[in-house]
């Protein structure tokens, strides 16, 4: 049910809402006593009367959302609820709102958002920046030294006391709770960097784990700091190129601020089209959007927060029926959109209308039932004609809604679909990392995690690890051979061949970055033209990547390599 829900709320707001930047990430960081001090304070000057989550609640399902995962408390401790085990809490007497008539801000929130009949998710930090136990082991992000477990294992265990009576008391004293969204680990490393899963830890997780289902058995658990026991994977300002495997969300801010609660003068909003296909493109590949407001201190919602939810819900009053419970695509690429699926209907997002006003659905093998606009009302049925391997639709020439229109397709059976990896219709050919076969124990491709980009081709450090393409090429000629990648200054200077039929082209890698080490949030990634190959004949061929050798630990991060047509 979580996953058909599809469209979901998430809201970053507390006291530390006060500052420009929200949520103070260089606490941790701060030298002087009278530093954390004024930090930790800012509850004392916390007072948002205009708060009304009914407000937020009716915005939010007019939006076409189906949920909400609200912060209950972030890294820094503050508690949006009445907490009985810490005074960094809204109730608190020296906390202004603690005057008003309910000061509980959550048991406000959960109520006004049930009383839409939208779903109710609880965000909670592992971390806690205040807690004098939890505080020692929460002075990083993510890089938590796992050392202080074994030195200190009577503070570890308050602090795990800590956490598990805060999470006991939100699952007891609010109502049915349907999703709890856990953020960061705890002790992951043993100081040096490298992944490290403290026995300890292990064990305090999976038993936490265990009580929260036995509270309550349909508790939908995201997978941050819980072993393996999470329901779902939580990309994090991204959407993987691939989707992931299992049940994902993807957690995206409305704004291009930085991070999920900025104000300052710079920041700036995504628009309808961003983000309408945001959502189009995560349904495609099977996952969920929770898309990310920063209400004001005092409570109300930006204009642009209320703007742009507005627009989403107007597309999602069309166009909804394609994104609440269907399925990812069947389809490898589709150059002029993307595909939603529920049972034998189609749902064609088309981004860029044809210019002819004929849509080409390729590979599609099922018989046509009937096409028609999901925006007309009287279903008028669209012609569709075979053409060899595809179907055509044609959709005239308007484009009924600029930021994405629908076409729904109904076929005889389930999809079956020839993905085989062709030309777009310039030509051009990529070759997507994901979509490579890889022969040698090395090699791998990395999807990505959180904020960690992924989507290359990873720890090339082999001369027998070989990467290979299978693809039909329609239109021949003459092509030049380019490599989408990234690369550190030290791994730059590996020699490395490329192989299609009984042409070759040798290559020396080049760094895209002066960096020693490559940013995982956003790789730094070049072009790199190798020269020109030839297809004499249309026909099914086979591209190969093998290291000549590897002057350090990795040849380089592959994203694709792209066959640009050099002639007509």
């Amino acid at each position: 049910e979580w996953n058909d829900w599809k469209f979901g709320m998430f809201i970053h707001w507390g006291a530390w809402s006060q500052t420009e930047i929200g949520y103070i990430w260089h606490i941790t960081r701060e030298q002087t006593p009278e530093e954390r001090i004024k930090s930790f304070d800012l509850y004392k000057t916390f007072n948002p009367v205009k708060y009304d989550p009914r407000v937020w609640a009716k915005t939010a399902k007019d939006a076409g959302m189906r949920y909400v995962v609200f912060t209950t408390k972030h890294h820094d401790g503050f508690c949006n609820y009445d907490t009985e085990f810490t005074n960094l809490k809204v109730t608190n007497p020296e906390c202004p709102y603690s005057k008003s008539h309910n000061p509980d801000i959550l048991k406000q929130l959960t109520d006004a958002y049930r009383a839409e009949g939208l779903a109710v998710g609880l965000y909670f930090s592992h971390i806690d920046w205040h807690h004098p136990a939890a505080a020692p082991f929460s002075t990083s992000h993510w890089n938590f030294n796992a050392k202080l477990l074994d030195s200190q294992p009577k503070l570890w265990k308050e602090a795990m006391d800590f956490e598990r009576g805060q999470v006991r008391e939100l699952l007891s004293n609010y109502g049915e709770i349907d999703i709890f969204w856990f953020d960061i680990r705890w002790p992951s490393s043993r100081g040096n960097g490298e992944p490290y899963e403290h026995p300890r830890v292990k064990k305090d997780m999976t038993d936490l784990v265990k009580m929260m289902r036995v509270m309550n058995p349909d508790l939908i658990i995201n997978n941050r700091g819980v072993n393996l026991h999470g329901d779902f994977a939580t990309p994090e300002q991204r959407i993987p190129a691939m989707g992931f495997p299992g049940y994902w969300e993807s957690n995206i801010t409305i704004s291009n601020g930085r991070g999920f609660w900025y104000k300052g003068k710079d920041v700036t909003y995504k628009s309808k089209k961003e983000l309408v296909r945001m959502l189009i493109d995560i349904a495609s590949k099977g996952g969920n959007f929770l898309l990310n407001v920063g209400p004001n201190p005092d409570g109300t919602l930006t204009p642009m927060e209320i703007e742009r939810l507005r627009d989403m819900g107007d597309w999602m009053k069309v166009n909804g029926e394609s994104i609440y419970g269907t399925t990812q695509t069947v389809f490898r690429k589709l150059d002029w959109g993307r595909c939603t699926i529920k049972d034998q209907t189609l749902y064609l997002h088309v981004y860029n209308w044809p210019q002819d006003g004929k849509l080409r659905v390729p590979g599609l093998k099922n018989k046509i039932e009937t096409a028609y606009l999901l925006s007309d009302p009287e279903k008028k049925p669209l012609p569709t004609t075979k053409e060899a391997l595809d179907v055509i639709i044609e959709v005239g020439m308007q484009m009924p809604d600029a930021s994405a229109s629908v076409v729904v397709l109904k076929i005889t059976g389930s999809p079956e679909v020839d993905n085989q990896i062709r030309q777009n219709k310039n030509g051009l050919l990529e070759l997507r990392a994901w979509e490579a076969k890889i022969d040698g124990k090395n090699a791998n491709y990395v999807l990505g995690w959180g904020t960690r980009e992924g989507d290359y081709i990873d720890n090339w450090s082999s001369r027998q690890d070989k990467i290979k393409w299978e693809f039909l090429i329609e239109k021949p000629g003459q092509f030049r051979v380019d490599l989408n990648y990234a690369c550190t200054k030290p791994n730059a200077g590996s020699r490395f061949k490329v192989v299609v039929g009984n042409q070759s082209l040798a290559g020396i890698v080049k760094p895209t970055t002066k960096k020693k080490r490559i940013t995982m949030r956003k790789p730094e990634l070049s072009s790199y033209s190798l020269g020109d190959i030839e297809f004499e004949k249309a026909g099914v061929y086979k591209l190969s990547i093998t290291p000549e050798n590897i002057k350090s630990n990795n040849l380089m991060l592959l994203r694709s390599v792209i066959l640009q047509p050099l002639t007509e």
